[in-house]
């Protein structure tokens, strides 16, 4: 099931991918539950795609049902918490007793991003 949902996850939208998840293949039906209706309608919208993306030659899919229910999507990320002072303070150290390349330039935009200047 996991392949199958890389493949759904491969043509649809991002958060239609996170909202849904293929359950079960039914003979040649894929069984897509999705968490909200706006999801299940761009999935039935895209129905011939998902189907062809799901197909293999193993296991052909010809068609797509689809079945809304709330407490099946994935919940969204947490929010990420700043990174504590000490620890911008100790990449700050790093990044100034980094020789020029990849590394310095890695720290530096980890710095940029977790505290623009």
């Amino acid at each position: 099931m996991l392949g199958l949902n890389r493949s759904f996850a491969g043509v649809v939208p991002a958060a239609v991918a996170r909202a849904c998840s293929v359950a079960r293949l039914q003979g040649e039906t894929a069984v897509v539950y999705c968490g909200n209706g706006a999801a299940a309608s761009r999935v039935r919208a895209q129905a011939r795609g998902v189907a062809q993306a799901l197909s293999r030659p193993d296991a052909p899919v010809t068609a797509v049902r689809v079945k809304v229910r709330a407490d099946w999507a994935v919940p969204e990320r947490p929010e990420k918490k700043g990174m504590p002072a000490a620890g911008l303070r100790a990449f700050r150290e790093l990044d100034a007793s980094l020789p020029q390349g990849a590394l310095k330039a890695a720290v530096a935009r980890l710095l940029t991003r977790r505290h623009p200047a």
